[in-house]
């Protein structure tokens, strides 16, 4: 019986006939195979898939199915969720400045700062496409590519040479340009211009932008310190009694550290942080991440990292022309191009301030 049930385990794993022959007499072994021309066993050949091709085939596929794609412009469909938070905040501040604009102003002088406001101001042919033109990056100063700061001789933001490039991070910035529109005043204390010079320069343009303290009528946000709106959609403490050197480290914790803006080059961190404080740092992100090419989630990665620094062209206008294009689309629509100057503005002040861009008439702190 111990035979039997040794040869059964034998032939139920393998062919048995060799094995049937010492044990047990009457077992029917396997037929041989036949060998000839006419057998019903063909050899099979089975067709290649990507994973069996060189390392040199498989790049020269992939380029070629990029190459659809190798003249086409960056995605500009970057209205998502929590952009309508952003046009609300952004409407109230700019209309509160021109009501007291109104008040205040010549006639003149009110219609050059608000040439689309029909109501008050004649319309022209061409009046609203000069408008757009002023957020253009037309008269903005670049580095050159390779840096080193030799087209400037000024004092620094962080102290040393400025490398203009893409992979550059942690390393110091030009300093502000000045403004006809804005604050020409550095209102940051400086206490983290040696820490991070692309965040200190950015919350220069942050504090050039934002008031004081106060409440603003349909502000969603609340009272506001600084840019820092108290409401529960948006910072959701008590910022009444914040100055403005506390503000600067509310806006380096809970902005720059925590959604790791201080991780992308010096370049753009700085641009996709100014993002972040109308737009909130999830939309942010998911709109950086989109015009990357990226797939649409809240985390600055590995992935926006090394996008960012490969990025071919000049990274920071170009994420600000579809900012640009966005807030255009928006303003046309849904407030008649009475905000568009303004806007305008804004994005003009970004791109005179990137990190690596070069100052036509710097603003150094008093």
């Amino acid at each position: 019986m111990r035979v039997s049930c040794f040869v059964f385990l034998l032939c139920a794993l393998s062919v048995c006939t060799s094995h049937a022959d010492g044990f047990l007499q009457g077992v029917v072994p396997f037929p041989s195979a036949p060998s000839n021309n006419d057998s019903w066993l063909k050899p099979a050949a089975f067709p290649m898939v990507f994973d069996d091709l060189s390392f040199s085939e498989r790049v020269a596929v992939k380029a070629k199915g990029y190459e659809p794609f190798q003249n086409m412009e960056a995605y500009r469909g970057l209205v998502v969720e929590g952009e309508e938070h952003f046009i609300e905040r952004q409407l109230a501040l700019l209309e509160q400045e021109r009501e007291q604009d109104e008040q205040t102003l010549s006639n003149s002088d009110y219609c050059s700062k608000y040439p689309l406001d029909s109501s008050r101001c004649p319309q022209t042919p061409g009046t609203q496409e000069a408008v757009v033109e002023g957020g253009s990056a037309t008269a903005v100063t670049q580095a050159p590519p390779a840096g080193g700061g030799a087209s400037f001789s000024g004092r620094t933001i962080g102290g040393g040479t400025v490398v203009a490039s893409n992979q550059t991070k942690g390393g110091s910035c030009y300093p502000a340009a000045k403004s006809s529109h804005f604050k020409n005043q550095i209102l940051t204390s400086g206490q983290y211009e040696t820490v991070s010079p692309a965040f200190e320069k950015a919350l220069i343009t942050v504090f050039r932008k934002e008031g004081g303290c106060g409440t603003i009528k349909n502000d969603p946000c609340g009272y506001t310190c600084y840019g820092l709106g108290s409401g529960p959609k948006c910072m959701n403490m008590d910022v009444s009694k914040l100055t403005r050197k506390d503000a600067e480290t509310v806006y380096y914790d809970r902005f720059w550290n925590k959604y790791n803006f201080g991780k992308l080059p010096d370049v753009i961190a700085g641009d996709v942080f100014l993002a972040s404080m109308g737009s909130g740092a999830c939309t942010a992100i998911q709109q950086f991440r989109q015009f990357l090419g990226l797939s649409k989630n809240c985390k600055i990665d590995d992935d926006v990292v090394a996008a960012a620094k490969n990025y071919q062209g000049d990274i920071h206008n170009k994420w600000l022309d579809v900012r640009k294009a966005f807030l255009t689309e928006v303003a046309a629509r849904r407030y008649a191009n009475t905000v568009l100057k303004g806007w305008m503005n804004s994005i003009q002040l970004k791109r005179e301030n990137g990190c690596h861009v070069v100052p036509s008439d710097p603003l150094y702190r008093n």
